[in-house]
Formats: structure tokens, sequence, C-alpha cells
């Protein structure tokens, strides 16, 4: 392969893989509360509540310039997870409202739950973002374009202690215990390009080396 189709295909997967050339990472950085997650073990299950409201503050950041400081807000959902997998419990149906604003730059979406990790004494909750409103800066538009997912996740605060010992979520679970626990971290990342990973990166690899090979048979010939 010559050098300038080496580098086609180093640009190609790049943008295959959904990750512009010399970018680093924007985020809105989420930050604590004092309550608003509320768990409810069954034995097997866990029934989530998350208050309308919850939010304590925010800050954007984007590589090269200032943060911005701001904050959020939820709308509001109950639902089930569970049975645990592999230290998930699986999330079962729920939306609910998320929003985003500086002064300068909002954000408003709809929010899908999709699992509680566990084997922690602070649960850790996964979901996704599909954005419906993007208003203010470049770099943030830019980053969180309309119609696009962007990834969330919200690390609680500790459990309470139970006889002096902490306790994780599995063990809440199977005692059928109640606790309401707060916001201690979070982030909402921009999600992939949907149609790029693995399968488009090999295909235009792929691509790329056979049309090498044709060309140095035709150089030979």
């Amino acid at each position: 392969m010559t050098r300038k189709l080496a580098l086609l295909a180093a640009v190609s997967a790049v943008a295959l893989l959904g990750v512009p050339l010399g970018a680093e990472a924007n985020q809105i950085t989420l930050l604590g509360t004092a309550g608003g997650i509320t768990f409810t073990g069954t034995g097997t299950l866990v029934n989530t509540t998350i208050a309308a409201g919850t939010g304590d503050g925010a800050v954007f950041q984007a590589t090269g310039f200032p943060n911005v400081n701001g904050n959020y807000t939820l709308g509001g959902v109950t639902f089930t997870a569970g049975p645990v997998s592999g230290e998930q419990y699986p999330a079962g149906a729920n939306t609910e409202t998320f929003n985003y604003s500086d002064g300068v730059n909002t954000l408003a979406g709809n929010l899908h739950w999709n699992f509680i990790q566990d084997n922690t004494t602070n649960p850790k909750l996964f979901g996704q973002i599909t954005i419906t409103t993007s208003t203010g800066s470049l770099q943030f538009t830019s980053t969180y374009p309309v119609g696009g997912p962007a990834n969330i996740d919200i690390t609680t605060t500790a459990l309470p202690l139970v006889g002096g010992a902490s306790q994780t979520l599995d063990q809440l679970v199977a005692a059928s215990r109640t606790a309401t626990v707060g916001v201690s971290s979070g982030e909402v990342v921009p999600g992939p390009i949907v149609g790029a990973g693995l399968p488009g990166l090999v295909a235009a690899c792929g691509a790329l080396l056979a049309f090498a090979r044709r060309r140095r048979r035709q150089q030979v010939a």
C-alpha cells in the first residue's frame, strides 16, 4: 500500500469510528445532589424512582475553551430494573426528559435508562438521551446536534449503612430494603455516529486494500 493510501485508510478508520482527527472529548459534567433517587428492593428486582427536578449544577467543558457553569433538570420517572445479570440490572420501559442550560447554551432531550450497575456501594445508572433541542455556541451545538444521541451516566451517593456496615444494591434488593440517595457525579457525552463501528471499518479498509493490490498489478503489467 502506498503512503497516500495508508493515510487514506487511517482517515477513513477514524471517520467511521465517529472520532474527528485531533479531537478531544467535550462533555457536560453533572454535579452532586443531596437526594432525589430512591431504590426499593423486592427480593430480585429494584424499583427506581428519580424525582422530577433532580439537579444541582453542571459544567459544559469544551477543549480549548473556558468551562461554562450551568444546571440540569430531570423530568422524573419510575421504572423497575432486574433481575441482576453480570452485575447489571437491566431497566424496564422508561422515559424522562433531560434539560441543561447555562445562560448561553441549552439542551433538551428524551432520556432512556438502560441499566443500573451494581457491585459497589455507589450504584451507577447508564442511559442515552435523544436530543430534541440544542442551541448556543458552535462548540456546544456541534457536540450535541439535534437528533443525535448522547450517552449519560450518573454515579449515586453511597447507599446508607445497615447496622453500621455498608451495603451494595444486591444486598438492598435481596433484603427488600428502601434507600434514597443523591447524585455523586455524572456526565453527558456525545454518542456514536449512526452506522459507525467495527463492521464499517473492516469493510472500508478491505476495499482500500483491494484497490491497492489492483494498483500494484497495473504497475507491474
